[in-house]
């Protein structure tokens, strides 16, 4: 069955928090996740199949240099989910609740090491933009962005 993708409910949240901490090793707490729903929740986007939470995006819109820009801020699947285009497919349903809002273009950071992560932003059209030292507490990320427009 192909995971539906809805906005996130408080009800999601402890799923959400799950596929965090199975994700990485500094996971967000979960007062973060209902935080970021409060601030925008039409940018926070989960991945459901069967009655489960399978993966989350999370996003927000922001002014830089006198332009809207999207912020991709957190995006993690859970492991039995992985490889299967569910990470694309969040982050274009994403990329267009952008577009919709007036962001001219989208960013994000991402963890130097994390090369598939890498390779992902890469086929949606992110380049990297530089170097973000210790971003991730002991490691080094990168920013990456890309037109909307």
């Amino acid at each position: 069955m192909e995971p539906k993708i809805r906005v996130a409910t408080v009800a999601d949240l402890s799923m959400v928090h799950r596929i965090e901490v199975g994700s990485y090793p500094d996971p967000w707490p979960r007062s973060i996740f209902f935080l970021m729903r409060g601030r925008a929740p039409d940018l926070f986007l989960v991945a459901e199949a069967e009655d489960t939470i399978v993966g989350y995006i999370i996003g927000e819109v922001e002014w830089r240099s006198g332009s809207k820009v999207g912020h991709v801020m957190n995006v993690a699947i859970s492991e039995a989910w992985r490889r299967r285009g569910l990470a694309l497919r969040l982050l274009d349903e994403l990329e267009s609740r952008f577009r919709l809002r007036g962001a001219e273009s989208a960013y994000l950071e991402v963890c130097a090491s994390n090369s598939s992560a890498r390779k992902l932003y890469r086929k949606r059209g992110y380049i990297e933009m530089g170097s973000l030292p210790r971003y991730y507490r002991e490691e080094d990320g990168l920013a990456m962005e890309k037109p909307l427009t």
